[in-house]
């Protein structure tokens, strides 16, 4: 996953997407969404960023376990970044 990011003074993660038709279809593009808004409501940061996330392979290749460790160094990267 790509991520573009944006310092926020909230104090939290607001995520966006960009899921285009390519990457999969309607169901898949859901799940991926519901997934990365569960991850941002379960995981607590210091310093509140924006992210736009954007899959760079096809969503029924991605398991929830993959999708989480990519946050996780999302998150750590926008941490330093803004932190």
């Amino acid at each position: 996953m790509r991520a573009r990011y944006h310092k926020n003074t909230l104090g939290r993660i607001r995520l966006g997407f960009s899921v285009s038709a390519k990457t999969g279809n309607a169901v898949e593009r859901n799940l991926f969404k519901r997934r990365l808004r569960q991850y941002s409501v379960e995981k607590k940061v210091d310093a509140g960023f924006d992210a736009v996330i954007f899959p760079t392979v096809f969503l029924k290749e991605i398991k929830w376990k993959k999708m989480k460790e990519d946050m996780e160094k999302l998150v750590k990267h926008a941490g330093k970044k803004f932190g």
